[in-house]
């Protein structure tokens, strides 16, 4: 039977990786059309065939402060949010659950739980500091931010905006640097489905203060029919 999925390692490492088959993690965003429920069960439903174990990360409250840099009230912006997050939630639960995963809460995280795992919080340490310190971190992570804003408000951001917004970018970034510590594994595939301004200067090397650990990789994954007609190019949207 033929995969549902075409995925495309983004380095050799990553290609060896994939070929290990040990965990992927999965990396879902709020108010993205591509993130739809039956295309949710059906990514994990490929990974859980593919990789011996199956993690799926939510956004946690900094998707919230994308709102507010875009113009919306706190309150409101937390209300969307919660929703937003609850709509992701429900289906890779219930894919999951059918794909035979024991106790799927314990795979299915949002920053804001993993800030209490110690490996979690020092990557987040390490993120900030990259951030504060090293260009190439700061450019990929406001670029993020930007094409978040953006993407929310539908007009150019502005620098405060960006401000605002960027944690969300420094939240992902313990993920996509050293999954394999969050996670207790010994390898980790961070899956995306379009290249992403976070992961480049890890794969390039431009980054000098935060590198990918040994054991992490990074692939693009899309659906079979719309990746042989070429319809996904990176947009705005995160």
């Amino acid at each position: 039977m033929s995969s549902p999925f075409v995925i495309q390692p983004c380095s050799p490492q990553s290609a060896s990786l994939v070929e290990r088959g040990e965990n992927v993690l999965l990396g879902l965003s709020p108010w993205n059309g591509y993130y739809k429920p039956r295309t949710i069960e059906a990514l994990i439903g490929w990974a859980s065939t593919h990789f011996k174990t199956v993690d799926v990360f939510l956004p946690g409250y900094e998707a919230a402060l994308t709102l507010t840099a875009a113009g919306l009230p706190a309150l409101n912006a937390v209300h969307r949010t919660r929703r937003a997050v609850g709509q992701l939630r429900a289906p890779a639960r219930r894919a999951l659950e059918n794909a035979g995963v024991a106790d799927p809460l314990r795979h299915l995280h949002t920053w804001t739980q993993l800030a209490n795992r110690p490996a979690y919080a020092a990557g987040r340490a390490r993120a900030e500091h990259a951030y504060r310190t090293d260009p190439a971190v700061r450019r990929a992570c406001r670029a993020t931010a930007h094409g978040a804003v953006r993407h929310a408000s539908g007009i150019e951001p502005t620098e405060e905006q960006i401000d605002l917004a960027v944690s969300y970018a420094i939240a992902e970034l313990p993920l996509i640097v050293d999954g394999p510590a969050v996670f207790g594994t010994d390898t980790s595939v961070f899956v995306y489905h379009r290249p992403m301004d976070l992961i480049e200067p890890l794969i390039t090397g431009e980054a000098a203060s935060l590198h990918p650990a040994p054991g992490q990789g990074y692939a693009i994954v899309t659906p079979v029919v719309e990746h042989g007609a070429g319809q996904y190019q990176e947009g705005a949207d995160s």
